[in-house]
């Protein structure tokens, strides 16, 4: 795993308070060991340069840029001023500057080299004291061995922090592969998914892309994620486009850094990109029996680094590969769900119209009742998922006449008491024929209750005022809008004005007023017209 700016800035600040640990203990140690005029000159010396270090960190921006740099080269003055006080025993406050450096960047190669140059400094401070003895080189094996102690210490603790990282990443991993095999909401889950791996990868932000049903060789953005909020991200893009299309193209993930990469565009997103990595969303199909899996591309997700240019490490690519396959399974169940479900519903469709096709009366009644209900929830202002449900309602909300009779569905003459009856079971019938499969409350109520009325004198359940949703306001009245504008074996068409007056007189009792009002505004509308001119001619509206 990287380590995150915000680890190394938190770890700086910690570091340049124990700067001054380090000062007061020089002090101490010196005293009496040290002419005053030196220990005046040397402790101006800690005091300005760990200023330069405080002011450099005080800013985390600025730390990023170049505060960790005179950071480092501050530690290594402080190790190299006690290491050439070979004599007053300042040298074992040296071993606190390196140890400092290691718990800051945890980076070996640099905490050599800075041991070395601080062995080094203390050798030749030994070496012009002229004190050539086995005893004068005691303070160079002593930095060696506190340093190496140090490092050990560093080395354990950072195991502690990896071994805690791991256990809480795996947590978290079964947790988010617990909510996208649960989840309905993929999008939601997917967003989760995305921020997870994004901050535990110290990564900057992230975006998930996925293959257009229609075009598949276009990726189209499904959620992005930013540590610092918004920022720039393809909205679409060609597969074998950056590197999220060439990871699409190839299906291999990558991780790229450095301007120097083949494929360094990085999707022309958001400026300032150091370092990206870009797995494929993939699933194995089955074709035929007896033939290979076959790798099924889904879609990307991409990772980009703003802060540092170090690649994303192995067990980050390993993380980003698990999560890529829990996701392209979430992804490949939910679209295999809505090829069900529609299926499902265009053969309950399709059986809606071949139903209306029994009776010549009432052939189209489910698709006009769903123009008129669309054209009104557009007019209210309906978002996608309320419009939808007004589609799959509406054509569906008949369904239930399959279980009445041809002689009672078909009569010429008005129905008997007993006949009716008969008749008002169609929406419970429709009702419990679409509740195995999984449709929306909204969709079933307005199958079961588009015969209410807002005075409670409706049927099957007498609901009434606000028992009745807007969604359902809208059917039941389009319903009865349409079967007094359309032949019936009873009666012939209704004028148009005389249909206004009966949702007029209806209004507030029968029918929700607000409803009626945009029904009468669409009645000088040449889209509901147009649907109704076969029956009614060329009108003239009389009431407005």
């Amino acid at each position: 795993m990287k380590l995150k700016i915000d680890t190394r800035f938190s770890a700086e600040q910690i570091a340049v308070r124990a700067n001054w640990i380090l000062v007061i203990s020089a002090g101490f140690l010196g005293y009496g060991h040290i002419d005053s005029s030196t220990a005046i000159a040397m402790a101006g010396i800690l005091v300005l340069a760990n200023g330069v270090a405080y002011k450099a960190c005080a800013d985390r921006d600025k730390y990023a840029a170049s505060g960790a740099t005179v950071c480092t080269a501050v530690r290594l003055l402080y190790a190299a001023i006690f290491a050439f006080n070979v004599v007053s025993n300042l040298w074992l406050l040296s071993i606190c500057s390196i140890v400092l450096e290691a718990f800051v960047n945890r980076n070996n190669k640099r905490v050599c080299t800075l041991t070395a140059i601080t062995v080094l400094t203390c050798a030749g401070a030994s070496l012009l004291g002229h004190r050539f003895s086995i005893g004068a080189f005691i303070p160079c094996a002593g930095i060696v061995f506190g340093v190496c102690a140090g490092l050990w210490l560093i080395k354990f603790i950072t195991q502690n922090e990896q071994l805690s990282a791991a256990s809480r990443r795996l947590n978290s991993l079964l947790q988010c592969g617990t909510e996208l095999a649960a989840s309905s909401e993929l999008t939601a889950t997917m967003a989760d998914t995305l921020k997870f791996a994004v901050h535990e990868t110290k990564a900057s932000c992230g975006y998930i892309m996925l293959l257009d049903d229609q075009k598949k060789d276009l990726l189209v953005t499904e959620t992005a994620y930013g540590i610092e909020g918004e920022f720039q991200f393809p909205e679409q893009l060609e597969v074998g486009t950056g590197i999220s299309g060439y990871v699409a193209k190839l299906g291999q993930p990558i991780s790229v850094s450095g301007s120097g990469s083949e494929h360094n565009e990085f999707d022309a997103s958001t400026p300032g990109v150091k370092a990206a990595a870009s797995i494929p969303l993939s699933v194995r199909t089955y074709t035929k029996a007896g033939q290979a899996a076959v790798e099924q591309i889904l879609g990307v997700m991409t990772l980009l680094d703003l802060e540092t240019s170090d690649s994303f490490a192995d067990d980050d690519m390993e993380l980003l590969r698990t999560l890529g396959s829990l996701v392209s399974v979430a992804v490949s169940n939910a679209r295999m769900e809505e090829r069900r479900r529609t299926t499902f519903l265009l053969t309950l469709e399709s059986l809606a119209t071949a139903l209306e096709a029994r009776d010549e009366y009432t052939r189209g009644h489910s698709q006009r009742v769903c123009e008129v209900s669309m054209m009104i929830g557009e007019m209210l202002g309906f978002g996608a998922e309320a419009m939808e449900e007004l589609r799959i309602g509406t054509i569906l909300h008949d369904i239930g006449k399959i279980g009445v009779p041809d002689s009672i569905l078909n009569k010429r003459a008005r129905l008997t008491d007993e006949e009716f009856e008969f008749m008002k079971s169609h929406p419970v019938i429709g009702y419990e024929i679409c509740k195995p499969l999984m449709l929306s409350e909204g969709v079933l109520m307005i199958i079961r209750n588009h015969h209410e009325k807002l005075d409670g004198s409706g049927y099957p359940d007498g609901l009434k005022g606000g028992e009745l949703p807007l969604s359902l306001r809208i059917v039941c009245a389009a319903d009865a809008f349409d079967a007094m504008s359309s032949r019936r074996p009873y009666r012939n068409v209704m004028d148009a004005n005389t249909v206004l007056g009966e949702l007029s007189k209806g209004a507030g009792s029968q029918f929700d007023p607000v409803v009626v009002e945009h029904l009468k505004t669409l009645m000088h509308a040449d889209r509901l017209l147009d649907l109704y001119r076969a029956y009614w001619g060329d009108i003239e509206l009389k009431v407005a």
